[in-house]
């Protein structure tokens, strides 16, 4: 299945060759027949951002990540990430795709696996602290890449490279990098054993996760209070407050004022764009229940507390959901299956107990206490952009499709891995994840 972007037209048609409609799963019973078959419903015409060129089919670069922090990564607890393609293999736990990673600080405390690689950008580190701390013991399946200096705690090794534009320094236990350290002039790496040897060849540390420009969620939410499909469902804006039944979204856009109640169900049943002026605020769960094929792009305003048995996305295909949150905090409980991606650069996601989710988390800030598990679902990056080639970009985050790098200004096809945004790699043009 082929994620799309969302789009302003109407609902698709469903309507046979014949004229007569068709027994389409998106269309609920008693739902109305639409016109515009080239739509909404065909996967066509995405939205544009406000104040930018981009779509919201651009927006899967902020997805690069398994785990991504405008500012800092904390990790206490035990962490474990790894990949795989719900378009594909199906399954999770063998893929080495799943990077972390903050543009301030990283930092384990506990057994770390990692299925790919560290970025730590160092921004806003205080002088004499270390961009990345690894303590405890663990693995980091292929790179380390580190804005400041690199502080060893514990027993660690490195599939890859290290690259450090500070001091790596093991202050107890061991640091096996497999590869090369790279270190910037003037400094050293002490104690670490490397199979290819320390080099003094080390270059800056870009910022990893796209931060600088956050998307303006809430005038999407804004701009399609009046530009939705409430009308032709009969979907009034107060109807997902205490909903007393499953309420059936049928492929359209629709507008409410807020999501809340003790236990909310949502069964999309096609091609669904969702936008929240307010809150999304459930006490004992809110299910979503994708129909096959069906998708999700959730637009919350504000704020996101999801409590008790919480059902959010498809834990086989959590490309198929994608949670943009404007507030400035995202709660879930312990007992919650997830499987989606979300998006909340100004939220702080602190998870105190044992997780296990499907999909991605990009915030401010994450802080892992409990046992975290991140299953990374690759196939979002297939998502569709709008991005022109030889569109103007300030940074590589502005390019996508065949000319994924940006030049003098301009999006053009990458030469090199150092053309792409982290952690892509270039591969005959574009910039693709590190093989599995």
């Amino acid at each position: 299945m082929t994620v799309q972007p969302i789009d302003v037209g109407l609902l698709g048609d469903t309507r046979d060759a014949g004229g007569d409609v068709s027994a389409d799963v998106s269309a609920p019973p008693d739902a109305p027949a639409f016109i515009d078959a080239s739509g909404f419903c065909q996967g066509h015409g995405p939205i544009p951002l406000p104040g930018s060129d981009q779509c919201t089919g651009d927006l899967a670069h902020l997805f690069r990540f398994a785990a991504c922090a405008c500012g800092s990564l904390d990790a206490s607890g035990r962490l474990t990430t790894d990949s795989f393609d719900s378009s594909g293999d199906g399954g999770a736990g063998s893929g080495q795709a799943a990077s972390i990673a903050a543009n301030g600080a990283v930092a384990t405390n506990a057994h770390t696996t990692l299925g790919g690689s560290v970025y730590a950008g160092g921004a806003g580190v205080a002088q004499g602290s270390a961009a990345v701390t690894l303590r405890g013991d663990g693995t980091v399946a292929h790179d380390l890449l580190s804005g400041g200096d690199v502080l060893v705690g514990g027993i660690y090794q490195v599939g890859g490279d290290l690259d450090s534009t500070g001091n790596v320094t093991i202050q107890s236990g061991s640091l096996s990098v497999v590869g090369t350290v790279h270190l910037t002039a003037g400094h050293s790496a002490s104690g670490v054993t490397a199979g290819g040897g320390v080099a003094s060849d080390g270059t800056a540390v870009a910022p990893p996760c796209d931060c600088s420009r956050p998307i303006d969620i809430a005038g999407i939410v804004a701009a399609h209070q009046s530009d939705n499909d409430d009308g032709a469902l009969g979907l009034a804006t107060t109807a997902l407050d205490h909903p007393p039944s499953p309420v059936q979204l049928p492929c359209g856009r629709y507008y409410v004022d807020g999501v809340q109640g003790g236990t909310v169900q949502l069964l999309v049943q096609g091609r669904v764009a969702l936008f929240v002026a307010g809150d999304v605020s459930v006490d004992q769960g809110l299910e979503i229940d994708l129909a096959p094929d069906a998708e999700l792009d959730l637009f919350v305003s504000g704020n996101v507390s999801l409590q008790g048995a919480t059902t959010l996305g498809n834990v086989s295909a959590p490309a198929r959901v994608r949670l943009y949150v404007g507030g400035p905090t995202v709660t879930l409980s312990a007992t919650a299956s997830v499987g989606a991606n979300v998006y909340a650069p100004d939220a702080v996601v602190a998870l105190a107990s044992s997780f296990e989710m499907k999909g991605a988390l990009f915030a401010q800030q994450l802080e892992f206490s409990g046992d975290f598990t991140i299953h990374y679902d690759t196939s979002v990056l297939q998502t569709p952009g709008c991005t022109p080639s030889g569109s103007p970009c300030q940074t590589c985050d502005d390019c996508a499709g065949a000319t994924p790098a940006c030049k003098a200004g301009t999006c053009v096809p990458c030469v090199t891995t150092a053309d792409c945004c982290a952690p892509l790699t270039c591969s005959a043009g574009r910039c693709v994840l590190p093989a599995q």
